[in-house]
């Protein structure tokens, strides 16, 4: 027990110092809670912001994700030039790697999609020669892993002739230059994100009549001498209420598909997060589908919402989505529906964090104890 007064106010003093610093760490250290595994990954635009020629931070994480207490409390730097989507993948042979494509926008002309391996307590490292690349990756705005072809697949939509989408057979072996095993071209399509279930692919359609692309048999369909051939969705899930989709995430435990959406992208509460419960029904369905809830409105502070995860535990409580308008990271549960305040959200602009930060993509890591 410290007696000295003068020794006891400078311990509490030092105390708070240390746990200020502390707030955001790098992320190289476990944390012992493995009782409340849920880690968040946040991707963050920004690139070169520094005089000093640092690094920004582009990967941040909160953990536990789904407590009391939602704030950032790691960080990491992987070699995208700015970060975009990212993807949790737990490949055919165990091993669990989390990917993030570059922003590639701002005169940054970065073609990679870089794979970091994911430990047993998510702490996050950076492979050597850990990246994918290709010129063909211009674009990729979407990610999504078949663990039964072991296939990779990238969406890389921008809707010019170059569209298309991209296999790459057993990535866990393709480091550096990597030439994909299925170079399916998609004319004309503008498609953002990604989300994968039964040999079927689902996109978002940026273009006319807003919904959401479905590819059949994206494992299986042939491909010519030069591995390419032209994909062409099967069908269209068409919403009526969207505008700007953006980001999707099937949650293939629970039967629940959620697609961002957003207007003009600078009114406040004119984002919005369509659910779409018992999804697999949906699937043979031609035409308009009609969400079961939408989350909407200004309580919500969505203005123009990119990205969006769910947890999929079978008793998992929680969607969380990136806006990068409002620079916000909300939770909100995956139950809410209407003109609903976030239960938590984290703010990263200029004010609140001190340096600005655009979140863009995030993957979420649930697991038991080990």
């Amino acid at each position: 027990m410290l007696k000295n007064p003068i020794l006891y106010s400078a311990f509490v003093i030092l105390s708070a110092v240390v746990g200020l610093i502390g707030c955001e760490r790098d992320d190289s250290e476990p944390d012992l809670e493995m009782r409340k595994f849920t880690r968040l990954y946040i991707s963050y635009e920004e690139y070169g912001t520094s005089n000093l020629g640092v690094p920004d931070t582009n990967i941040r994480v909160v953990y536990p994700a789904d407590s009391s207490e939602f704030g950032l409390s790691l960080r990491h730097v992987s070699g995208a030039r700015g970060g975009g989507p990212m993807l949790l993948a737990s490949f055919a042979d165990g091993q669990r790697r989390l990917l993030q494509a570059s922003v590639n926008s701002g005169g940054s002309n970065d073609t990679s999609v870089y794979v970091m391996d994911v430990g047993q307590t998510g702490v996050l490292t950076n492979i050597r020669n850990g990246w994918m690349s290709n010129r063909l990756f211009t674009y990729v705005k979407g990610l999504a892993y078949s663990r039964r072809a072991d296939m990779l697949f990238f969406v890389n939509g921008d809707g010019s002739n170059n569209s298309g989408i991209y296999g790459i057979s057993q990535p866990r072996l393709r480091l550096g230059y990597t030439r994909p095993l299925k170079k399916y071209r998609t004319p004309g399509l503008r498609m953002w994100g990604a989300a994968y279930e039964s040999d079927r692919l689902f996109t978002s359609n940026l273009g006319s009549n807003p919904g959401i692309f479905v590819f059949e048999e994206v494992n299986d369909t042939p491909v010519g001498a030069d591995s390419s051939a032209v994909l062409r969705p099967a069908r269209t899930l068409t919403i009526r209420e969207a505008t700007n989709l953006r980001g999707l995430f099937y949650d293939t435990v629970n039967n629940v598909l959620a697609i961002t959406d957003f207007t003009d992208g600078r009114t406040l509460g004119s984002g919005k997060i369509f659910l779409f419960d018992n999804f697999s029904d949906l699937i043979e369905q031609e035409g308009d589908i009609t969400p079961s809830r939408v989350i909407t409105g200004p309580s919500t502070g969505l203005i123009q919402p990119v990205d969006v995860v769910l947890d999929t535990r079978e008793n998992g409580v929680y969607l969380y989505v990136a806006d990068r308008a409002s620079r916000r990271v909300s939770r909100f549960r995956i139950s809410d529906n209407g003109n609903v305040a976030p239960d938590k959200y984290i703010e990263t602009t200029e004010e609140a964090y001190g340096k600005q930060a655009t979140p863009v993509g995030l993957a979420l890591d649930t697991r038991s104890p080990q």
